[in-house]
Parts: structure tokens; C-alpha cells; sequence
């Protein structure tokens, strides 16, 4: 049943309302440049989109437009996030943040990038960006509209691109973290020890280290710190909102911002081990109705706003519903006509630790394979909000960010 709100959305000119609900629901025709020919978008009860388009293009700018619509704060967060600029938004506090960021950021061929998605990744992600931003442009038109949350915090939505979309910063790695802790545990009590006292599979391992390896550094040094920096959630404090007049509100903002706070630790308590996830198929031959199953259980922490997504998408070639993450296009976790399709955590090893030994004449070149090579240098600057901005260097070698220098 879909009830609550139908809007379209037309291309140049007014088109006619098709929603026949009854006098209490809500309905909207709304002019945006972008599309090429009218979309329809119905909210059904629980206030999921069913967006129906006549081009792949339209389909997509809906989506970004909805979401936006729908999300537009977590959508800022994300924003900052990804592009390495929360501390222009929440002070010095965040340099450390935004330094490993733009140090770990995605800065291979943007197109081949989306590409490797779906074909259309580079048609799709952009006009689902251009969605987004015609959205915000709405939203800055009218300073009143924008959340409470914008208001208490004193900033405004900025623009997006397509390396929002394809950030990682939201990613689950984090296997070089436990690889660095059983280096360190090598280093402290040994192979044998470490051995006994951790599980491994398969169960055993070679845990020999490197004769480069300096277990005095390795332990001493913080040596993911940008790692982590970019990779923790933001924390919300009493002095990034705007200072009230009134004195009962500001002592209510100092209140939520310390139970959030009081939350957030208690969450820290369970680190990147404990998250997992898992999916699972039930065949046809087991079922009341003689269909297969597929159930998928991502485990994430449970947060407002949500973390999924859902939609509904109905277009050229799409007839897709499930749920996803609202900055994402598409459909993460969902089904169509012919089948579903779910995702999970696996504990693969996809990230490696490279040491290098560097040139003590030009601490800017590495030794790979007998010979010095340059490393690659870019000088980014950090915008600081009550503060100067701060200029940062970022080091490239052949194998990646390099995070970390003795």
C-alpha cells in the first residue's frame, strides 16, 4: 500500500499529478532541471521511495535527489568524511583525521574506478551525484528548511562529486591492525608463545619476522595512527553547537552530547573483531512454498540515522528493492524479478604492512629491489575552523600511503 507522499518531479515543465490518495496524504509536483523526462517517486508507509523513471539517467538523479532529500545531515557527515575536510566543520581536533584521509583517499583513473562497479558505473554514479547536488541547491535556496542538526552545528550542506560515492573511508579492513598486533606479540614474548595463546587458521602459521623488522620501533611507535584517525567515527561534542541564548537549551545540548559521548565509549569496547556478518541459502526443497530462501545478516552497530537505506527502483532494465547505504546508488542487499543477493564480512587478508629501509642522505627515497626510488610527494592544506589552515605532506611509494616514518 503506499501512502503519505507522491511526488514527481518533471524535467522543464509541470506535469500532472497521477496519485489518487485519499485528502490526507500529501502530494507535490516539483520542477528540476537534470531529468530528461518526468519521474514519479511514491513513499509508502515506512517511508521507503519507489522511484519510477523512463531513463537509466533519471532513475539514478531520483535516487541521489530522495536520498538527499531523506538524509541530507548524514549525508554532510559522509561528505566531510570522504573529501578529508571535517576539520573546517569541528576544529584541530579533526586534522589528524582529515591528514589520513586525503592520505589514504582513491587517486587511481576515476573512470576505470566506477567502471569496475557496473559497466554504466561512470553514467550511473554521476547522475546520482548530480541528484544529490540538485537537492542541496534546493535545500541552501531556503537556509530555514535545513535539519535541526545544521542549525545547532552552524554549517550548511556543500557540493558533492563522484570520489564521494566511491570513498572507502566507510570500509571493512582493518586485518593490518591484528597483523601489527601479532608482530608486536612476536616481538614481546615470541613465536611459541604467541602461537599458544592465539588462535590462528589455518592453525599454524609462519610468524617469523622480517630480519628488517625493528621490534624496539615496532613497539614503541604509533605507526597507524593516520590509519586510525581517518578510519574512527566522528564524535559529536557540547562546544561544536552554536551557542543558544537560551540557557535551558544549552545545558539540555550539553546533556545529549554527553550521553553520546558516554555511548560511544562503550561501543569502543568492541573493536573491529567482533564485527561480522553472515548470509546463508535455504533450499527450495526445505521451504512451505517450494521456493529457495537467501537470508543475509550483516552485523553493524545500530545507529539514528540508520546506516541502510531502502529503495525501490524501477527504470530501463531495473526492477530492484532492498536496502543499501543512502550515499551508495543502487541496491546493496535486495532482490529483483529473477533473484537476490546479500553481502558479507569475510576474514580475508586484504591489507598489507610494507617496510622499507629509506636513504639516509634523502629520507624521501626507499630501497626497492637494490636500487633508491623517489617517493611520490603531494602537499595538500587542511582548512581549520578556528584556526590557521595547516599544510600537510603526503608520501606515496610503489605499494601505497605511507603511514608512518621512523
Amino acid at each position: 500500500m503506499l501512502t503519505k507522499l507522491c511526488t514527481n518531479f518533471v524535467a522543464v515543465t509541470t506535469f500532472a499529478l497521477a496519485c489518487n490518495f485519499a485528502q490526507s496524504q500529501i502530494s507535490s509536483t516539483i520542477s528540476i532541471d537534470g531529468l530528461d523526462q518526468p519521474v514519479e517517486i511514491l513513499k509508502d508507509k515506512w517511508g521507503i521511495s519507489h522511484i519510477y523513471a523512463k531513463t537509466e539517467h533519471d532513475l539514478f538523479f531520483a535516487q541521489g535527489y530522495s536520498a538527499a532529500r531523506d538524509r541530507l545531515f548524514q549525508f554532510e557527515i559522509w561528505r566531510a568524511q570522504a573529501t578529508g575536510t571535517t576539520a573546517a566543520l569541528f576544529g584541530p581536533r579533526e586534522i589528524d583525521r582529515d591528514h589520513g584521509t586525503r592520505l589514504f583517499k582513491f587517486r587511481g583513473p576515476m573512470a576505470d574506478e566506477m567502471n569496475h562497479y557496473h559497466p554504466r558505473g561512470v553514467d550511473i554514479i554521476t547522475s546520482f551525484v548530480h541528484g544529490v547536488n540538485a537537492y542541496i541547491d534546493e535545500a541552501l535556496d531556503d537556509p530555514d528548511s535545513l535539519p535541526l542538526p545544521f542549525k545547532l552545528l552552524g554549517i550548511a550542506p556543500q557540493h558533492w562529486t563522484e570520489e564521494v560515492v566511491i570513498s572507502r573511508h566507510q570500509g571493512l579492513l582493518g586485518n593490518i591492525a591484528r597483523e601489527l598486533s601479532t608482530g608486536r606479540a612476536v616481538c614481546a614474548i615470541g613465536e611459541d608463545a604467541v602461537r599458544e595463546l592465539q588462535y590462528f587458521h589455518p592453525a599454524d602459521p609462519d610468524l617469523t619476522l622480517d630480519p628488517m623488522i625493528d621490534c624496539e620501533s615496532l613497539l614503541e611507535n604509533d605507526i597507524l595512527h593516520l590509519y586510525t584517525s581517518y578510519r574512527s567515527s566522528i564524535k559529536f561534542e557540547p562546544n561544536d553547537i552554536v551557542a543558544s541564548s537560551n540557557r535551558n537549551s544549552s545545558q539540555s545540548f550539553d546533556q545529549i552530547a554527553s550521553t553520546i559521548t558516554l555511548e560511544d565509549n562503550n561501543l569502543q569496547k568492541h573493536d573491529l573483531d567482533d564485527i561480522g556478518s553472515n548470509n546463508w541459502v535455504v533450499s527450495g526443497d526445505l521451504t512451505q512454498d517450494g521456493w529457495p530462501m537467501m537470508i543475509n545478516d550483516p552485523h553493524r552497530a545500530q545507529s539514528v540515522p540508520s546506516l541502510r537505506y531502502w529503495a525501490h527502483l524501477v527504470g530501463p532494465g531495473w526492477n530492484v528493492i532492498g536496502g543499501g547505504e543512502p550515499e551508495i546508488p543502487g541496491i546493496s542487499i535486495g532482490h529483483n524479478e529473477q533473484g537476490s543477493w546479500g553481502l558479507t564480512v569475510f576474514g580475508t587478508d586484504g591489507e598489507d604492512l610494507m617496510v622499507y629501509e629509506t636513504n639516509p642522505a634523502n629520507p624521501n627515497q626507499y630501497r626497492y629491489q637494490g636500487n633508491w626510488e623517489d617517493m611520490e610527494i603531494i602537499e595538500e592544506v587542511i582548512e581549520v575552523k578556528g584556526a590557521a589552515a595547516v599544510t600537510v605532506e603526503l608520501k606515496y611509494t610503489r605499494h601505497g600511503p605511507v603511514s608512518f616514518e621512523d
